[in-house]
Order: C-alpha cells, then sequence, then structure tokens
C-alpha cells in the first residue's frame, strides 16, 4: 500500500484484537473447564456448539466461539485430550484473492503484536508471507495470512507445551 491509497477500515480494528490477545495472555492459562468459562466470562467470549468431527474419539476437540467483539468473527476454542489448548480466530474475510483488508490487518497484527512480543519467529521462510509467530508466558501466538482463493487471517493463542505434545502425538500416530 502506498501513501496516496486510502486507510482501510478494519473491523475489528486490529488494537482491539491485540488487547483481546494481551487480555488472554495476562490472565492464569485455565486447567479445567470451570477455570476455562470464568476466563471466558472476564474476557467477554462465548462458547458455541461443539464442532462434529469425523472421528469423535480424537483428542482435539473444536467449539465454536464468539470472541465478543458485536460483529461476525469466526473463531473456536480448542481442547487436547480434554485439556484447554487455545483460541483461534478469522479476521477480514473476504471472498476474494490478495484481498487488501486481509493484507493490511496482517501486517498492522504483526506491528503491533511485535511491539508487545518482540521479533516474530517465521518457520517457514520460503512462503511469499510466512506465519508469524511469538512466544510469550507459555503460550504461543500465531498469524497467517491467507490470500491465494479467499482472504483472511488467521489469529491463534496456545498453550505451547500442550500445542507440542499435540503436534508430536499427530506426527508419531
Amino acid at each position: 500500500m502506498s501513501e496516496t491509497d486510502p486507510v482501510l477500515e478494519l473491523n475489528p480494528e486490529p488494537g482491539t484484537v491485540v488487547e483481546l490477545v494481551k487480555k488472554l495472555l495476562d490472565e492464569p492459562w485455565p486447567r479445567s473447564d470451570e477455570e476455562r468459562e470464568i476466563l471466558f466470562a472476564h474476557l467477554g467470549f462465548k462458547s458455541g456448539i461443539r464442532y462434529e468431527l469425523e472421528n469423535e474419539e480424537s483428542p482435539h476437540q473444536m467449539t465454536e466461539l464468539d470472541i465478543g467483539l458485536g460483529i461476525q468473527v469466526l473463531g473456536s476454542w480448542d481442547t487436547y485430550n480434554q485439556e484447554f489448548l487455545g483460541v483461534t480466530v478469522q479476521l477480514y474475510s473476504t471472498q476474494e484473492s490478495g484481498g487488501p483488508a486481509a493484507q493490511s490487518g496482517f501486517n498492522e497484527l504483526r506491528i503491533q503484536l511485535s511491539e508487545l512480543f518482540g521479533k516474530q519467529d517465521h518457520p517457514w521462510d520460503k512462503e511469499g508471507t510466512p506465519p508469524c509467530i511469538w512466544e510469550a508466558s507459555g503460550r504461543t501466538i500465531t498469524t497467517y495470512l491467507f490470500n491465494r482463493r479467499d482472504s483472511s487471517v488467521m489469529l491463534s493463542v496456545e498453550d505451547t507445551a500442550l500445542a507440542a505434545v499435540a503436534e508430536a502425538d499427530s506426527v508419531s500416530g
């Protein structure tokens, strides 16, 4: 985007999203369903229905999530082996390839999250726009720009240790 391009109005504003991430990291990570419900109530999050997976015996489960911003944002919270794994949201979604809102939202989130959590890691440098990953307070914050067919920004906050166990299990299983 050049200086002459119009400023995109992003909804939700990236600063609002970053503030939610910060609040999520400032609170103790839930170790029980009751603690998760208390955290969600404190943050204004609301659980929806649990997604039906192909394998109901899977150790990984997902439930719809409303992050309480007054706009429709596709979100979910996940468990692994019945432990709270984290929260994922899709932001700035459009049905166009290379959508400017998604690109702008991704860039602004990257800048603001880097100001809070330092330099991000890029595990797949060969991609055109690699994901950005930060580690903070035992959590992994990831942003990923999808922009080939449709456009959106995925943002997730996960328990780093539990995510590593889930990844190891998926590779060995």
